[in-house]
């Protein structure tokens, strides 16, 4: 049977618009935990940048660093802590696969990027997974002070957030494993 790849969208006008972090290698090798880690990240950061746009300017729903933030405790909540050595292996290889998309430009779901670094500055990550992060030639020291205020009412937050994200109304729609996963950290604040 011949080997099928999952497609990337790109600049197309049946796709998001944008370059996403899907790699079908990984999602192949990784399976529903890959591509439900990417795919929410896509979905939080296609909804960052409606919230972006001229018709929501300065939603207060939504303080600085809220993506990298929710994507984080989802990846903390979901694929970590787990002992299971297929997902330490999986996050070094998702980091090198960010990089390499991201040099043609802006990538929806780059984010994870910022929420892994900062899972190992605050500890809730290996810092054996800092050596992906090579790439960076100034890495971002202050994201972990920057969001260590929204850490301190991670529960409310994260509930708050996952509500304001399925309020907004996107085109296309919330992936089901996102939404499912908002309604599931809603309804825990």
């Amino acid at each position: 049977m011949p080997k099928k790849a999952l497609p990337v969208l790109g600049e197309t006008k049946d796709g998001l618009g944008l370059s996403t972090i899907m790699d079908g290698t990984l999602a192949a090798e990784f399976g529903v935990d890959y591509v439900h880690l990417a795919v929410f990240a896509i979905d939080v950061d296609r909804v960052r940048v409606e919230m972006e746009s001229d018709e929501h300017p300065d939603d207060a729903r939504f303080p600085f660093g809220w993506d990298v933030f929710l994507t984080e405790v989802f990846l903390l909540g979901s694929i970590w802590p787990e002992d299971n050595p297929k997902h330490l292996e999986m996050l070094d290889m998702l980091v090198s696969s960010i990089f390499e998309s991201s040099r043609e430009g802006p990538v929806l779901g780059s984010q994870l990027l910022f929420a892994i670094f900062d899972g190992i500055s605050r500890g809730a990550l290996p810092e054996s997974l800092l050596k992906g992060f090579g790439a960076w030639k100034r890495k971002p020291v202050n994201i972990t002070e920057e969001l260590a205020p929204l850490w301190t009412e991670e529960e409310s937050l994260a509930a708050a957030l996952a509500k304001a994200c399925l309020d907004a109304t996107m085109d296309p729609p919330l992936a089901p494993p996102t939404r499912a996963a908002l309604q599931a950290l809603s309804a825990q604040g």
